[in-house]
């Protein structure tokens, strides 16, 4: 298994059930029950496809039986009485939010959410805290020269409030390793500074509220850079 899967294996904590979501090839599952994990296990992809591929993996590898295969968009088929933690893993930030908001019993302090946003993170994170989740861990993985955020949440209920440019990278407060909290920071500014150029290059008038948002959040950058310096 890849560093990337790793680092959300790591992340679960789960005595129930987990399901992967989109679950591609179905390593997750398939490593989960391999190690030796008792609750139950269930993999979900939207596609034929890709499951197909998942139950001949668990197969091969001799677990087919111990894990739940669910052809369905997100958690549609998903019993949640037989499941403590969701991981979500791969999607982009806006797709996951989707996926969590059609899913309402989520919003529960024994559902623990395991969520890999492949890009916009900063819309994950800002709903998330808007819907009274708290993301109670953040974890930072290089792989394969491609740096992924990770995070563990629970519904509690709870206003956590992040400044926009903690949206876009995570709390300080949480970073486990600064040295990639630090590569994360730079690559998200050198994202930002490009967006910016762009509008500022353009001159439309309607630019000038998103210019400012902009501005602001490499200021909020430059200041948690220093700070964990």
């Amino acid at each position: 298994m890849n560093q990337r899967l790793e680092c959300l294996y790591s992340m679960i904590v789960s005595q129930i059930g987990v399901i992967d979501v989109g679950t591609d090839h179905g390593y997750l599952p398939i490593c989960l029950a391999e190690r030796g994990y008792k609750g139950e296990l269930f993999a979900s992809d939207i596609n034929a496809g890709p499951l197909d591929t998942a139950v001949r993996n668990a197969r091969v590898a001799g677990v087919e039986k111990r894990i739940h295969f669910l052809l369905c968009d997100g958690l549609s088929l998903c019993p949640p009485e037989q499941v403590d933690a969701v991981v979500i893993a791969g999607m982009g930030g806006d797709t996951i939010c989707s996926i969590l908001d059609a899913a309402a019993w989520t919003m529960s302090d024994r559902v623990q959410l395991v969520l890999q946003p492949m890009t916009k993170a900063e819309v994950l994170r800002s709903w998330l805290v808007s819907n009274g989740y708290v993301i109670e861990r953040e974890s930072l993985v290089s792989d394969s020269a491609t740096l992924y955020q990770a995070l563990s949440a629970r519904y509690l209920n709870r206003y956590t409030p992040l400044s926009d440019a903690e949206c876009f990278v995570g709390s300080p407060w949480l970073a486990e390793n600064l040295s990639l909290y630090r590569q994360m920071i730079c690559l998200q500014r050198r994202r930002i500074e490009t967006r910016l150029h762009g509008m500022e290059a353009s001159a439309r008038e309607d630019d000038a509220g998103p210019i400012r948002w902009y501005q602001s959040i490499l200021e909020q950058l430059r200041v948690i850079e220093e700070e964990t310096q």
